[in-house]
């Protein structure tokens, strides 16, 4: 959720960033306030000039040091620009999560965005980074090689439960290797989901990368890092629960470890991390 602060909080990051402040401090609890911010789309081409300060940030984790000192330590969107990123971009930062400084790059909540989509639209990213998104294989690179970086995986289901998955090491290469995936070093309680696909190329509707004889993206109406195919999908069909009826509907949005092939869940959020961030700065 946008809050309430995020102006004030990006006005007072330029001048903090500009001046190079370092402080050591721990955490305050977040505060919840209203949603304030307009909506803001990956999809589209940005015309305007980068806000003042935006390529001070590389990243979430970046970011959160700044909010702490400002005493605005909360999630909402703010524009980074990686180190060899050639724009800024938008992007959703959670800074309450296991200690904050996550980088949103794929999220579902209500299933209003449809994720069956071809590889030009993985490849630059599509949704709204608020709401439902994918935030591109090629910004999920350029994020990724810029440090070693650590992911996080929420899930929900619809009775009220939650669990998480997360991975010590977390990368994707570049165009030239299909965004193939380095991932390793679970802990969590949701179970490892991704280890299966460790090392495998993106797939699309239209890019079939998997080492199956048909294509694992059709199959599962989604984008992903298939093998043969995948005990997750987490850009899968999304289902409310009148409308599913385990594999009599088929593959939705699921993680086996957990909950198994067939239960689609009801909210997804992946997100990275440099592996070096700490609590105390």
């Amino acid at each position: 959720m946008v809050k309430t602060g995020l102006t004030f909080s990006l006005v007072t990051v330029i001048l903090l960033a500009a001046g190079g402040v370092t402080f050591s401090a721990e955490i305050p609890q977040p505060q919840v306030t209203q949603d304030v911010n307009p909506p803001v789309n990956v999809d589209s081409q940005r015309n305007d000039p980068p806000p003042p300060g935006a390529a001070n940030f590389l990243d979430c984790a970046h970011l959160f040091p700044v909010l702490y000192w400002t005493n605005a330590v909360q999630d909402g969107v703010f524009p980074i620009k990686p180190e060899s990123s050639t724009d800024h971009f938008d992007v959703y930062c959670d800074m309450t999560t296991d200690g904050g400084g996550w980088t949103v790059i794929q999220r579902r909540v209500d299933g209003r965005l449809n994720f069956d989509r071809f590889w030009p639209d993985y490849k630059a990213g599509f949704g709204r980074v608020e709401g439902e998104h994918w935030l591109g294989l090629d910004k999920i690179h350029t994020l990724t090689s810029q440090n070693s970086y650590e992911l996080y995986v929420e899930l929900q289901d619809w009775e009220g439960n939650s669990r998480y998955a997360k991975y010590g090491t977390f990368s994707i290469g570049d165009e030239s290797t299909d965004y193939t995936l380095n991932i390793g070093g679970y802990s969590g309680d949701a179970g490892d989901s991704m280890d299966y696909k460790n090392g495998m190329k993106f797939s699309a509707r239209d890019m079939d990368n998997d080492v199956w004889g048909e294509s694992c993206a059709r199959w599962h109406s989604g984008g992903w890092w298939y093998k043969a195919c995948a005990e997750s999908v987490l850009n899968g069909p999304y289902y409310q629960p009148e409308d599913y009826h385990g594999a009599n509907t088929g593959f939705g949005v699921y993680w086996s470890h957990w909950k198994g092939f067939y239960y689609s869940l009801k909210a997804t959020k992946m997100m990275v991390r440099p592996q070096n961030f700490i609590r105390k700065l």
